[in-house]
Order: structure tokens, then C-alpha cells, then sequence
């Protein structure tokens, strides 16, 4: 059972509480979607590793290495890789009822940065404590994102979003982040001049985990069940634009001034490169992917409130 109330504060959850993790992925890392989670974190990395499609786009970044504002470095990425046929029997509950032959199509997304800054919080527990850096990743699920030109040249600006609307965006989102230093919370309400393209009650938001810039994804998805080969559903994941807004922030151990803003930046990005060779089914490592991911779930009504507060209290702490 899924409850709206909590759509802005189960993000937190996948990040606090440690304890209530999906099984089959570790707490924290990932928002995992649609039917992701019916596949453990080994087997989706498996075969997200040979994706059928890829695409990405390089961002504003920064040397996170370095405490807050830091300086603006190149190698920043926001990618995503597609791969069709999943088999059903590899998901984590598979058995003789449900290995019915059908497929999934799978997606996965990554905020990738530059090999020093990926090296700097490799397995470094201190840089992640030390650290001066809140980098918040939100996701807008609700565009109209059948429009494979959508993706543009990664602006999202122009196809289906006036550029006043993005401008509007980013800057409502750096606001909000400036007056509360929260990744999570109530969203910044929607600007008028996105009219009803998008609505930002329904974007999910997160903390990037800063030993993810590894290029460990961060987003995860897959596609209702279908006969294996179904075109549609290949063609319906790599059609899909993604719109992700990055905030560049920082926390309480940065000391920052009371008129900080963190640079914002919202980016469009789909799987357009199909990939000769790949595989949506396989064993092995790499392609981009890695370890770390949780879940955004559903909870009942007295779980759900006690859960809530407890990842409150974590989140008020740090």
C-alpha cells in the first residue's frame, strides 16, 4: 500500500534507515521504482552492465574533493543505460508459479564524476564525514516523455519546456534549498510558467551519496512484464526523457554565509545510442554500474509515521 502523504519523505527513508532496507538491496544509494525491486542488486547490475541503449550528458560540476564552494571542474555526467529482456526467472522471489518466460526492460540512471573526485570517496568513510558538500538529485517523472526530442542537447529547454519554465525551476529549487539546506521536504511549489507540463509534487528527491560518483546508479526502474523481444517496450524505455535537476549545495560543516545559493541545473537525458552486442541478461561488472541502492517503499499507516519520525531525528542530527 503506497501512501501520497509521504511522497516527499520516503526519499529519506532510503537514505536513513538502515534497518528497513528491500531485500536483496543494501539502505541507501537509490531510489528503486516500477519493478526494479523484484530483481536483487547483484542480478539488476548484471544486466544493466550490458545495456541494448545508452545516453548522457555532461553537467556543471565541481571538485567535491575540496570543501565547499569549491571549484568548478569538467567530468561531471548524468547518464542512463537501457537493456531489454530481463527473464522473469531471475527475479528474487522466481518459482515455478510465476517463471512465466516473460521479460523486463530495465533502466538504470548515474550521476558520474571525475575519476580524482570518484577516487577521493572510494571506500574513504572519513571524506564522506569530513566533507563540506549536500548534493541533492531530483527526478521528474511526470513530463511528457514520449517525445524522444525532448532530450534536445541536454537543456530540456525548448521541446517541452520554455526556457522561463527551467530558469523557473532551477532557481525555485535553489531557494529552497538556500532556506533550508533539505534535500527533502515539501518541493518549492510549481512555477506558472511551466503552466501544467510538470508538477513538482510529484518529483522525487534525494541526497547523492558522494561515494556513488563512482558512476554506482543512483535511479532504477523497470517496465511492467512483457514477451521477451517486445519492441514496444524497448521502444517505450529508450523514448523516455528523463529530466534531473542537480543542486550543488552544502551543509553544516561548510560555515556557509546566511545569503549562500547553491548552483542548480536541470538536465535532459534518454538512452538514444543503441548498443551493438548488448545484453539484457548476463553475469559480470561494470558498464557504469556498482554498489549501493535502496528503495523508495510503501508503508503501512503506524510503521509508516514511526519510521518518518525516527529518519526525522536522523536527518535533524546531521
Amino acid at each position: 500500500m503506497h501512501f501520497p502523504s509521504y511522497q516527499h519523505i520516503l526519499p529519506l527513508v532510503v537514505l536513513s534507515a538502515h534497518t528497513h532496507a528491500l531485500s536483496g538491496w543494501p539502505a541507501g544509494g537509490a531510489l528503486v521504482t516500477g519493478n526494479a525491486g523484484l530483481f536483487d542488486r547483484s542480478t539488476w547490475e548484471a544486466n544493466l552492465a550490458s545495456p541494448n541503449a545508452t545516453g548522457g550528458v555532461s553537467i556543471t560540476g565541481y571538485d567535491i574533493t575540496q570543501r565547499w564552494p569549491g571549484q568548478e571542474v569538467s567530468g561531471w555526467t548524468l547518464s542512463l543505460n537501457v537493456s531489454r529482456d530481463i527473464p522473469d526467472s531471475e527475479r528474487q522471489d522466481s518459482s515455478s508459479s510465476n517463471n512465466s518466460g516473460q521479460a523486463y526492460t530495465g533502466t538504470s540512471i548515474f550521476l558520474r564524476g571525475p575519476a580524482n573526485v570518484a577516487a577521493d570517496f572510494a571506500g574513504n568513510a572519513s571524506a564522506t564525514e569530513e566533507t563540506t558538500w549536500k548534493i541533492c538529485v531530483v527526478f521528474i517523472p511526470n513530463g511528457p516523455q514520449e517525445d524522444g526530442d525532448a532530450s534536445g542537447n541536454g537543456t530540456c529547454a525548448g521541446a517541452f519546456l520554455s526556457q522561463q519554465c527551467v530558469d523557473d525551476l532551477q532557481q525555485a529549487y535553489a531557494d529552497k534549498f538556500a532556506s533550508d539546506q533539505d534535500c527533502y521536504g515539501t518541493p518549492p511549489s510549481t512555477p506558472s510558467s511551466c503552466g501544467d507540463v510538470v508538477n513538482t509534487a510529484n518529483f522525487s528527491a534525494q541526497q547523492f551519496p558522494l561515494d556513488s560518483s563512482n558512476g554506482t546508479e543512483i535511479y532504477v526502474t523497470a517496465s511492467d512484464s512483457h514477451a521477451p523481444g517486445d519492441a514496444a517496450a524497448f521502444a517505450n524505455a529508450t523514448g523516455k526523457v528523463w529530466p534531473v535537476l542537480t543542486i550543488w549545495g552544502w551543509n553544516l560543516r561548510a560555515g556557509a554565509p546566511a545569503n549562500s545559493t547553491p548552483t542548480t541545473q536541470l538536465a535532459c537525458i534518454r538512452a538514444a545510442d543503441e548498443v551493438a552486442g548488448g545484453s539484457g541478461s548476463g553475469s559480470g561488472s561494470g558498464g557504469g554500474t556498482g554498489s549501493g541502492a535502496g528503495r523508495t517503499v510503501g508503508l503501512s499507516g503506524s510503521e509508516g509515521w514511526a519510521l518518518v519520525m525516527a529518519c526525522l531525528a536522523v536527518v535533524f542530527l546531521l
